[in-house]
């Protein structure tokens, strides 16, 4: 009888155990997305039916950020991915998204298209942008480094091509915050490529023409 009461005894305690373990839930992911945080120009130009249309291409980023999980650098050469913290939408893709829109908001006079679009659209210029570090940093700061290239309607050859490498404080340790201030640096590198479309020629498909000045005599 008492060898009995042992043995129920056992199976009870060994069902509470399971249970225990069971009922313990394990962490859930968190989905984040970049969003378009640009804000309208002082003095916006007035849009109209035919203004100029921007062209933004798929955006290049290293193999080290092509990949669903956020990427954090805990050092100089070290880098922290976190299987649970994750992109909605492929990153290449939300970059270029996101530039589009802010593009839009900042350049009211022009319309911005993303790639791809339909071969008859008569682009002004294209955007490439390729990145090769953008994500949170030691210290609680995001960065984003990488360079812009504008491009002519139709050749491959660049009107201009610039470095960028910007910084954004996203205070405390959280992702949320860091995400939010990726978001900030992707409007503060739209405000520069706004202004480089700006400061193009009129059209920019054409060559300059340049006489060559006389040889000294």
């Amino acid at each position: 009888m008492m060898t009995s009461t042992r043995g129920v005894v056992a199976l009870l305690a060994v069902g509470a155990l399971a249970g225990c373990v069971s009922l313990k839930r394990t962490p859930e992911a968190r989905f984040f997305a970049l969003r378009p945080v640009a804000a309208l120009p002082a003095r916006p130009t007035p849009t109209d039916p035919g203004r100029d249309i921007v062209g933004v291409l798929p955006v290049s980023l290293p193999g080290l950020l092509e990949r669903p999980q956020l990427v954090a650098w805990s050092g100089p050469g070290e880098v922290r991915i976190d299987e649970f913290l994750r992109w909605a939408e492929p990153l290449d893709a939300s970059i270029q998204r996101v530039l589009g829109d802010d593009l839009e908001t900042l350049l009211p006079s022009q319309r911005v298209v993303r790639a791809p679009w339909a071969r008859s659209t008569p682009v002004r210029c294209r955007v490439r942008v390729a990145l090769v570090r953008f994500g949170p940093q030691p210290g609680g700061e995001v960065s984003l480094v990488g360079r812009f290239v504008l491009l002519s309607a139709q050749s491959e050859r660049a009107l201009l091509s610039r470095d960028v490498e910007l910084r954004r404080d996203a205070g405390e340790a959280d992702m949320g915050r860091a995400v939010e201030a990726m978001s900030a640096l992707l409007a503060d590198l739209a405000a520069q490529i706004a202004d480089a479309i700006g400061a193009l020629p009129a059209e920019p498909g054409e060559k300059a023409s340049w006489t060559p000045a006389p040889a000294p005599r």
